[in-house]
Formats: structure tokens, C-alpha cells, sequence
């Protein structure tokens, strides 16, 4: 396990020093950030239009959670950049394997994700005037971890079409948030949708996470929230399971032709 955590240490090193490169602090916190809470919002006060209080606080709770989903979704660019430079043969032959520098490459996305969901978590709902019921709301608080890294593992799978079909990377990422932000529950009850699309829908991330953190905030039984949970983490095991499969495949078709060379 040392050297996983090792790997672990040094993706968010040099995630972060890649960040430093774009980002200035200022930069990513009026920038970036400020444009992640304006989203939020934008999307609660349009459910405040259409709806009520009521609604308005359904779309914000889910646009604050799906925050995390839309950052941990950006390793699908930070792996098919690897592609891009030439460097991704270099991952291939780390002493310590492939598979972990791989779902490794991220990570920062996940810190980065966490840091915007906690601030809308906590400016957004007093500023809107939809305040949460504290200090129950913090209990949500691990679900939207647990959701960051369910996320992540989501597109840790996605990133494998991008990093096969070269270019595509911005089509996966927007495909990817996108499908999550409109079925998953996040301004539309999952309920709303047609039988067999309510059934597709049960395999993506967030979607039972935010189902989990809708019922801390409205009172809903231990048991009932844990199984919610329970079923968010399967999901991100699923898809972790799926991004193995996938890399595998890939490094050894990749080996075997040459193709991890073609940028």
C-alpha cells in the first residue's frame, strides 16, 4: 500500500502544480469558483420562478451537490492530456503499475470539488434566503465525499473513450456532467422519468447520494439514508471496476501496437 499512497502524493503534487499554471488563488476564487456558486444559483432562483420555496430549494440542494461531480469529471481532460503530450506511455511502465497512476491523475479535481461544494454548501442557501436546517445539514457533508468519489471513479471509466477517440475529450466530460445534471435528480425528481429510464439511471453516480443527502435534510430514517448511501457507494465501486477493466484493455492493446505512442 506505500507505494499507492505514494502515487496518491504525487498526483495531487503535480495535479496542483498544473493548477498553478492556469490558477492564481484570486484567479480560481473569482474566477472559477465565483462561477460554480453563480451557476447554483442561476439554476435555484429559476426554480424559484417556476415553483416555490419548496422547489427552489430541491434545485439548489441538488446544483450545490453536483458541483462535486462536475470538478471530479475533469480527470476525463487531465488523462486524454496525457495523450496529447506524448507522455502517456510513461505511465505505462511505472514500477508500481499502471492502474494507480492512472486513477491517479486527477485527484486534485476531487480537492478542488470538495472545496467549491462546501462553500455552496455554506454561502449559498443563507444568501438565497433557503437556509438549511443546521446542524443537521452537516451530516450531509461525508455523503457529498462519498459522492466526490463515486464521481471521480465515473470518470476515471468516461476518460478511456477520450483517450481511444482523440479530441473528444470536451465531448465526454460535457456528455458525461450533463447526463448526471439532467437525469440524476438534480432539478428533476428521478421519478419524473419514464420506467425503463428511471432503471438506466440508477448507475449513475450522485444520484443516490443526493437522494441520501435530501433525506438527512428533510428527517428521513437512519436506516433508510445508510441504504441510500450503501447503494452510492456500489455505484462508485461499479464504475471504479469499469475504469480498471477499461485502462487494462487499453495499455495492453496499447503495448501490443504501438498505440499509446500516437498522439
Amino acid at each position: 500500500m506505500r507505494p499507492v499512497f505514494r502515487i496518491v502524493r504525487e498526483s495531487l503534487i503535480l495535479g496542483f502544480a498544473e493548477m498553478s499554471a492556469v490558477y492564481t488563488w484570486r484567479t480560481w476564487t473569482f474566477g472559477w469558483l465565483v462561477r460554480l456558486l453563480c451557476q447554483a444559483a442561476f439554476y435555484a432562483l429559476l426554480g424559484r420562478y417556476v415553483g416555490d420555496e419548496t422547489t427552489m430549494r430541491y434545485v439548489l440542494v441538488g446544483n450545490i451537490v453536483v458541483l462535486a461531480c462536475l470538478e471530479s469529471t475533469i480527470v476525463v481532460i487531465s488523462l486524454a492530456g496525457e495523450r496529447a503530450m506524448g507522455t502517456l506511455p510513461l505511465l505505462a511502465i511505472t514500477p508500481s503499475g499502471h492502474l494507480p497512476v492512472y486513477l491517479g491523475r486527477g485527484l486534485q479535481w476531487t480537492v478542488t470539488g470538495l472545496a467549491s461544494s462546501l462553500t455552496a454548501w455554506l454561502v449559498l442557501p443563507p444568501l438565497l434566503g433557503v437556509p438549511l436546517p443546521w446542524p443537521r445539514a452537516a451530516y450531509a457533508i461525508p455523503v457529498i465525499v462519498l459522492i466526490l468519489a463515486s464521481s471521480y471513479g465515473y470518470g476515471c471509466a468516461l476518460a478511456g473513450v477520450a483517450l481511444r477517440l482523440r479530441g473528444v475529450e470536451w465531448l465526454v466530460l460535457n456528455f458525461a456532467y450533463g447526463v448526471v445534471m439532467t437525469f440524476g435528480g438534480v432539478n428533476v425528481p428521478v421519478d419524473t422519468w419514464p420506467g425503463p429510464l428511471r432503471v438506466a439511471v440508477e448507475v449513475l453516480p450522485v444520484v443516490h447520494g443526493l437522494q441520501a443527502i435530501r433525506g438527512v435534510l428533510d428527517g428521513a430514517s437512519t436506516g433508510h439514508v445508510m441504504g441510500l448511501i450503501c447503494a452510492e457507494a456500489l455505484v462508485g465501486a461499479g464504475w471504479y471496476a469499469v475504469a480498471a477493466l477499461s485502462t487494462e484493455r487499453l495499455v495492453s492493446v496499447g503495448r501490443r501496437d504501438g498505440g499509446l505512442d500516437h498522439a
